[in-house]
C-alpha cells in the first residue's frame, strides 16, 4: 500500500468530517407534543421553548413534558450527526468527531 496515497486520503475524510460537521452546526431540529415545542441548534444548544397550552392548571404536567420534548430534540439532532458521519467514515467512530 501506498502511505502517501492513504495519508491523502485520510486528509480528505477529514476536509470532509469538517465540512458535514459545519453544515450540520448550522441545522434547525424541531421537537414538540400538544403542550410545547422546543428547538435546538445543531450544537445541541436549546433556541426557543414554546408553551402551546393556554391550559396551566397543571403544571407538573408541563414540566414533564417540557423535559421529555427537550431530549427528544437532542436524541434526534444527534442521531442525525451519527447517520450524516457515518457516510463519510463507514461506520467508524473518528476521534474528535461527534
Amino acid at each position: 500500500m501506498n502511505v502517501q496515497a492513504l495519508l491523502k486520503q485520510a486528509q480528505k475524510m477529514q476536509s470532509d468530517l469538517k465540512k458535514i460537521e459545519q453544515k450540520l452546526e448550522m441545522r434547525t431540529y424541531v421537537e414538540e407534543n400538544d403542550l410545547v415545542c422546543v428547538e435546538c441548534d445543531g450544537k445541541y444548544h436549546i433556541t426557543a421553548i414554546k408553551i402551546k397550552s393556554k391550559n396551566l392548571e397543571d403544571l407538573d404536567i408541563l414540566q414533564d413534558m417540557i423535559a421529555v420534548t427537550v431530549n427528544k430534540v437532542i436524541e434526534k439532532a444527534k442521531t442525525e450527526h451519527e447517520q450524516e458521519l457515518a457516510k463519510i467514515t463507514g461506520g467508524v467512530k473518528m476521534p474528535g468527531a461527534f
